[in-house]
């Protein structure tokens, strides 16, 4: 791993060096247009006010939403948003890098606590959960998928008792934040050309993605469905939320675009400890954040909005008095609000890549370890947005099947592997049984939460549904004309931690299911409507104080979430901005 960011890293410099003026203008119009950090300005400190309007802690997907729509409001609305990270770097641009960045500080670097029946393939039975640290939250390390989920997902929520979140109430707001560029959805009214979020195929087209379409129509999937309106029961190509081949993380989207508003400040490597809640009348005065090795105190007039993601908003809600009360005690915090943050949490899970590796009888179309690392390569995407580091983590396709519970499950495909003449197939479980929660380590806001997920427990239907699943990717490439044309196969080479049992078995992928568990960095839930927040996104019986990001889900979507998410923030906006425009 260190080698491959030495070699990047020289590949950065050697091309920043060969490249014409013109393309290195081009890129910097593109890449370097720095936001007035506060505070960390390139052109000298710009000190923070006392007391702002609003208060945005966290600059993920729906932050950054939130910060750039208050801002546009009005010019007198003043907005300071919080973030704990750093700005983001060349690095997070490169669609293909996705797999390395999880090693760099643009991760939180969390784990999941050991579970029995899950995570055997790794140190002490413990899944890494990456989260994203830096302008852009998640949005910076994540896949680049563009998915919504189905209807029935967003009907669900208003049939809970949310007025104003069913699928015709949620639809505008995704529409609201998208700008797709893919030739056949121009006209579509489930698409748009507006918003600030771009999406586009994966430049980077494999024929092994157009044999993996072949395959799902073969085997009576619908060929080239646009799975943001149905993402079930066909097969597609990928929509990635990039520019040009470049990652569009949701701060280039809506915070760079804002850098020049005199009322939107922007604090970076600022970790927000605690949020001020008068104990007495439960309204929210201000924040408290550490910058530069100093505890600092900013104080709100109007809202505090708590975007800091599934895991970091709960934290932060318990260590500021608002909790389950005797969780909150334990811990020697008072408690202001009994409620029960960081319960039900939800997450989509399946089996890595490595588990389902296929051989072909063509080398080349291959994304590996040496194509990333090829300096040829790095300049072709760099000049001209081309090439295998457009592909997001090396996928180019989703496919979406049922399984015998009646469940979703996703299918990811990419020409990736460590052969040129291999691709994988991975496999996301949409609608898992799994649950978990996250706790409080300690009250000192600088420990890691504690995050409790059951993979694969108390009997539920998922691992038998994640084991047809992939027996179900096994018979797409062995048994379908378009693969068996290129002699493709499942790699011989069994697991090693499960060569003990019969090879393709369902005992052997229930083996590999549990050593190779996946997680896909979809938590949520755990300020769930109903429960923490109001269908206002307000937190139940605290003044000024709402939630804005993924966690407020009561159930979690069939997609990937970063496009819910910055609809959550689009939605979230409008509802404080009617608030206060009274």
């Amino acid at each position: 791993m260190k080698n491959f960011f030495i070699i990047f890293t020289f590949l950065i410099f050697f091309s920043s060096l060969t490249l014409s003026q013109s393309h290195q203008s081009t890129y910097a119009q593109y890449q370097q247009q720095e936001i007035p950090f506060r505070e960390n300005s390139f052109i000298g400190d710009r000190p923070i006010l006392s007391e702002y309007d609003f208060i945005v802690i966290g600059a993920g997907p729906g932050g950054c939403v939130v910060a750039n729509r208050l801002s546009e409001q009005l010019p007198n609305w003043s907005v300071l948003l919080l973030e704990a990270g750093q700005d983001e770097s060349i690095y997070t641009d490169i669609p293909a890098a996705v797999p390395f960045l999880e090693a760099t500080n643009y991760n939180w670097g969390y784990t999941a606590e050991p579970v029995k029946n899950g995570c055997l393939g790794f140190k002490n039975n413990r899944c890494p959960w990456p989260k994203g640290k830096g302008m852009g939250g998640s949005s910076i390390i994540n896949a680049m998928f563009y998915t919504r989920g189905k209807k029935e997902d967003y009907d669900t929520i208003a049939a809970l008792g949310n007025d104003g979140w069913s699928y015709d109430d949620v639809l505008p707001y995704f529409l609201k934040s998208e700008n797709n560029s893919i030739p056949e959805y121009q006209n579509s009214p489930f698409h748009s050309q507006k918003g600030n979020l771009h999406v586009e195929r994966v430049r980077y087209h494999s024929p092994f993605t157009d044999k993996f379409i072949e395959a799902g129509g073969e085997l009576g999937l619908k060929k080239n469905i646009d799975y943001t309106i149905d993402p079930e029961y066909g097969v597609s190509r990928l929509q990635a939320t990039t520019l040009n081949g470049r990652r569009v993380s949701a701060s280039k989207a809506f915070i760079r675009p804002a850098r020049n508003r005199q009322n939107l400040h922007v604090a970076i490597n600022s970790q927000v400890t605690k949020i001020r809640i008068d104990p007495k009348t439960k309204k929210t005065t201000g924040v408290e954040f550490l910058k530069k090795g100093k505890l600092r105190t900013v104080y709100v007039k109007k809202e505090v909005i708590l975007s800091a993601g599934p895991i970091n908003s709960p934290q932060l809600l318990m260590l500021s008095g608002v909790g389950p009360k005797d969780h909150l005690k334990h811990h020697s915090i008072p408690v202001i609000q009994d409620l029960p943050v960081g319960k039900n949490l939800l997450e989509h899970y399946g089996t890595l890549a490595i588990g389902l590796k296929f051989e072909v009888n063509q080398t080349g179309p291959a994304i590996t370890k040496q194509t990333i690392s090829d300096p040829r390569l790095f300049e072709e995407w760099f000049k001209y947005g081309r090439g295998p580091l457009t592909a997001p983590g090396g996928s180019d396709g989703l496919g979406y099947i049922r399984s015998p519970s009646g469940k979703g499950v996703e299918l990811i495909f990419g020409p990736t592997s460590d052969e040129p003449n291999m691709f994988f197939l991975g496999t996301l479980l949409l609608q898992p049984d799994g649950r978990g929660r996250v706790s409080l380590k300690s009250n000192n806001p600088l420990d890691p939460p504690i995050m409790s997920y059951g993979y694969y427990e108390n009997n539920n239907t998922d691992l038998e549904d994640n084991v047809y699943a992939l027996k179900y990717a096994v018979k797409l490439v062995e048994d379908t004309q378009a693969f068996k044309d290129v002699s493709a196969k499942l790699s011989p080479i069994p697991y090693p931690k499960c060569k003990h049992l019969l090879f393709k078995s369902d005992d052997y992928w229930a083996c590999v299911s549990k050593h190779l568990t996946n997680t896909y960095h979809h938590q949520c839930s755990t300020c769930r409507m109903g429960d923490v927040v109001n269908n206002k996104l307000q937190v139940i019986g605290i003044q000024g104080l709402r939630v804005v990001d993924s966690s407020i889900f009561p159930h979690i979507p069939h997609a990937h979430l970063y496009a819910p998410t910055l609809m959550v923030g689009e939605k979230g906006a409008d509802m404080i901005r009617s608030y206060w425009s009274k």
